[in-house]
């Protein structure tokens, strides 16, 4: 190349960078133009909106409420969308309840698949499982496979076609990020190739919810991809420890207390983490129970009702029950033993005695089953699935909402 050519090249190269920065910069003008004009829409029509939905619903017409409801969040789409065009949504990743989560929103998924919590951002992550469950209609479903260093690949995709949104690597079951297809290369749905949604309100067809889910998929790390009506997208998350983890509050200030109905009823709560042990304690306190945290407090007194975080908690709990019983049989045994030596009476007392003592372990087995089985209903609490959901009258995933627990509470007490 001669000096003449090289130059030229290198003055090409500096016009297409300048060109392209300008085009940049005309784009985010634009951005932030549309920006102003809906912010400026949004404050003006969400106040009428919302005293529409109130109105309606208080006059019964639930119809025209439901609607100036749709309104409001297509509105409140609209803005964030023209937000996150001229800024990227921050991620707040923090040690989040997976299975209750999914379970929220209807998500179907293989529960002995999944860890209990994982580093996410819950708020956002809800958001995009919201809109997409709008947008196609139909179910969501969940696979779950191991990606590189310990983390965990959450491939997310609509039950009404091929969702894979990442193939397992010669059938290793784990996940790279080169497996997610790019396009037409990829799999189709009934002919139709998977394309990544465009996150811009720059589109023939307005569907904000589609584009806010596509902002926020992509702030994750992943790429919201579309077939037809199916979507798909795929992003890793690292396991986390519930010792990180701190439960929302149960009640905000728009809540409604509930009307106590657990007066004189005592609840033992198995539940080793303090702050979701002291979340449980604030919903049943709000419900006027008396909260037991160990099987020794109880005093051989059964509870109304024992909520444990896992079965092995409760077999814990049923251990020291059972350790419990037998220490009170062995001491019933040797009063009865002193008792019947001191009377005098040589081989029949030996033989009461013995037979008493002998009898002990038995009574005690008896009424470490009775307290487990026949005294206290039980509600476990829980991370992940039980292998024996059958052992438990009620399986919820930590944390249940407070409404969830209480009225779980009221069918197993009668109320």
């Amino acid at each position: 190349m001669t000096p003449g050519s090289a130059a030229d090249a290198g003055a090409d190269a500096s016009a297409d960078a300048a060109a392209a920065a300008a085009a940049a910069a005309a784009a985010l003008l634009l951005a932030q133009e549309r920006l102003r004009l809906l912010a400026r829409l949004n404050h003006d029509l969400r106040a009428p909106l919302a005293q529409i939905a109130a109105r309606a619903h208080g006059d019964g017409l639930d119809d025209i409420a439901h609607l100036a409801r749709r309104h409001l969040a297509w509105l409140g789409d609209l803005h964030a969308c023209a937000r996150y065009e001229v800024a990227a949504p921050e991620l707040a990743p923090a040690p989040t309840y997976l299975h209750a989560l999914l379970q929220a929103h209807g998500v179907r998924y293989q529960p002995q698949s999944l860890p209990g919590l994982a580093m996410l951002d819950a708020r956002l992550l809800a958001q995009v499982l919201e809109r997409m469950a709008g947008h196609s209609g139909a179910p969501l479903v969940l696979d779950v496979a191991a990606a590189a260093d310990g983390m965990l690949a959450l491939a997310f995709h609509t039950g009404d076609g091929n969702g894979d949104a990442g193939d397992s690597d010669s059938g290793s079951g784990h996940w790279s990020r080169n497996d997610v297809g790019t396009g037409a290369e990829d799999g189709a749905v009934m002919g139709v190739a998977w394309t990544d949604v465009r996150a811009t309100l720059e589109r023939d067809d307005l569907a904000p919810g589609l584009v806010l889910a596509a902002h926020l998929v992509r702030a994750m790390g992943g790429r919201l991809q579309q077939a037809g009506t199916a979507l798909r997208f795929t992003f890793t998350a690292a396991p986390a420890d519930e010792d990180q983890a701190t439960p929302p509050s149960p009640f905000t200030a728009r809540d409604a207390l509930p009307t106590p109905f657990g007066d004189g009823l005592t609840v033992l709560v198995l539940e080793p983490h303090d702050a979701m042990r002291d979340y449980l304690t604030e919903v049943f306190d709000s419900a006027g129970f008396t909260l037991c945290y160990d099987v020794q407090e109880l005093d051989g007194i059964p509870p109304a009702l024992v909520v444990c975080a896992d079965a092995d908690a409760e077999a814990e709990a049923d251990a020291e029950a059972e350790a419990e019983a037998e220490a009170d049989a062995e001491a019933d045994a040797n009063a009865s033993t002193g008792t019947g030596t001191g009377t005098g009476t040589g081989t029949g007392t030996g033989t009461a005695a013995a037979a008493a003592a002998a009898a002990a372990p038995a009574a005690a087995a008896d009424g470490a089953h009775g307290y487990r089985y026949q005294t206290a209903p039980r509600l476990l609490h829980a991370l992940r699935p039980p292998a024996r959901p059958e052992d438990f009258e009620v399986v919820l995933f930590k944390p249940a909402p407070a409404q969830q627990l209480l009225a779980a509470a009221r069918r197993l007490l009668g109320k």
